[in-house]
């Protein structure tokens, strides 16, 4: 039996065993269960994206919901029948699981447009309604604003929780948690309307925002704001992940298929994790990464260039060990440079059992640097390692970590209400901008004067030596 022999049998077997049971939960037919379910799976593998998470995504049920209860079925009746592979749980109030998803059959059951499952690629295009998941997260969205009751971004007692926080965790912080937490007050409800005015200009449901800014149960800055957009695949970029839809596909879908990435900022963590500490917003011509290296002294000057500092190209030839990644792990890496070096080396050491082999057959380029460290028999010794970290907190300053994310989309932000104002609907994938003309100097210019001001408003306030 296939996997979609078994799922077809597991999935109709179920609702021929519950066709009675079905009319007890709905006021209309059983059939209306069986919809449901079927729409549930749609949502889950249009939305649900595993490279979102290392350990898989998250579902989650609030049984104080009907519609959540529902989906606690489907996401039961998905493992059985092969769809989803549960990876992990926990209990946060709401139970909660972590999957993977079964990405073959996934795609035996939706891609095909004449499959029985294939109403729901079809209809969701112009009837968001019908895709369950979906309509929760944009009525979870909307909810945040009701009243103005910003409790709902778990926003803890300043008075209690905080003191008690500053004391252990927080003291290291070269942020004052005390004054972001009043500031807050002011900027989330202010770039909650800004999300909102964004959507509702939006020419398409798939270019919504669905998640907001919020503090975490740690008390600590967390979140990104994203849209469907964000999860598609650009085609010049390595992924860990193929399965998902590739961005033109996905722009010629929703009828803009003559936009394109007219400008990205340039190293965009370290830039404004730069414009947190000194105020100033340093233009395309400084490149970070670049910087890092040179002041390492890990390189000869020749390998310094655009050639070997690889940032996810298709052509290059190991992203994870890109200069740009070597960068994120330093800068979100928890506890020490030795902890970080530990984490990073035994990830490696797992990719290049295959590295080696593919290096000596000729069948991968070894243009970036760590690909010519390993070339020449090198490695990055924890002494490197703590040179590369030593040289991103000298050229970038100490990070701000997650925090980092809440300004970035301040900036996004800004570019895109101002070139609105300008008669002009720009979509972003994070720090890339997306239109139908080149409009590069007109979203620089908008960036250094926006930069400042949320130096000036935001960053200058909560700023703290340590």
């Amino acid at each position: 039996m296939t996997e979609l022999e078994r799922f077809d049998q597991t999935w109709n077997e179920h609702f021929h065993r519950s066709k009675f049971w079905g009319r007890k939960y709905y006021s209309n037919k059983g059939q209306k269960n069986k919809d449901d379910f079927e729409n549930i799976l749609f949502s889950i593998w249009k939305h649900h994206n595993d490279w979102d998470d290392g350990n898989g995504f998250q579902i989650k049920c609030n049984f104080d919901n009907p519609k959540y209860r529902t989906i606690y079925r489907v996401r039961k009746l998905a493992e059985e029948a092969g769809l989803l592979i549960k990876v992990g749980n926990y209990y946060v109030g709401d139970h909660t699981n972590y999957y993977k998803k079964n990405l073959i059959l996934f795609d035996a059951v939706f891609r095909n447009q004449e499959n029985l499952y294939g109403q729901w690629l079809e209809n969701s295009k112009t009837n968001i309604e019908l895709d369950l998941i979906y309509k929760l997260l944009i009525e979870d969205f909307n909810n945040l604003n009701k009243d103005n009751n910003y409790n709902l971004y778990n926003m803890p007692n300043v008075d209690t929780n905080l003191e008690r926080k500053e004391k252990r965790k927080t003291k290291e912080l070269n942020y004052d948690l005390k004054k972001l937490y009043a500031l807050s007050e002011i900027f989330l409800p202010y770039y909650f309307k800004l999300l909102k005015r964004l959507n509702r200009a939006a020419i398409h449901t798939d270019l919504y925002f669905r998640s907001f800014l919020y503090f975490d149960k740690k008390g600590l800055p967390n979140g990104r704001p994203y849209s469907y957009i964000c999860s598609t695949l650009n085609p010049k970029k390595k992924h860990r992940d193929n399965s998902g839809e590739l961005r033109p596909d996905f722009l010629k879908r929703i009828g803009i298929p003559d936009y394109y990435e007219v400008y990205d900022i340039k190293c965009e963590i370290p830039r404004i994790n730069w414009l947190f500490h000194t105020g100033e917003w340093k233009d395309d011509s400084f490149d970070f990464y670049k910087e890092i290296l040179i002041d390492s002294e890990l390189f000869e000057q020749r390998f310094i260039n655009d050639i070997y500092i690889s940032r996810g190209e298709t052509k290059r030839s190991n992203y994870n060990d890109s200069m740009k990644q070597l960068f994120m792990r330093i800068y979100f890496g928890k506890g020490t440079d030795l902890q970080s070096y530990n984490g990073y080396m035994q990830e490696r050491e797992n990719r290049y059992k295959k590295y080696d082999d593919l290096i000596k057959n000729g069948k991968m380029e070894t243009d970036d640097l760590i690909d010519i460290m390993y070339k020449n028999k090198e490695n990055i010794d924890l002494n490197n390692w703590q040179k590369l970290c030593n040289s991103t907190r000298a050229i970038c300053g100490n990070p701000i970590g997650n925090l980092i994310f809440w300004f970035s989309f301040f900036i996004e932000t800004e570019v895109k209400i101002e070139l609105l104002k300008r008669g002009k609907k720009v979509y972003n994938v994070y720090d890339g901008f997306y239109f139908n003309q080149d409009i590069k100097s007109e979203i620089q210019e908008i960036l250094e004067i926006k930069s400042k001001q949320i130096y000036n408003k935001y960053m200058k306030t909560i700023y703290k030596n340590i």
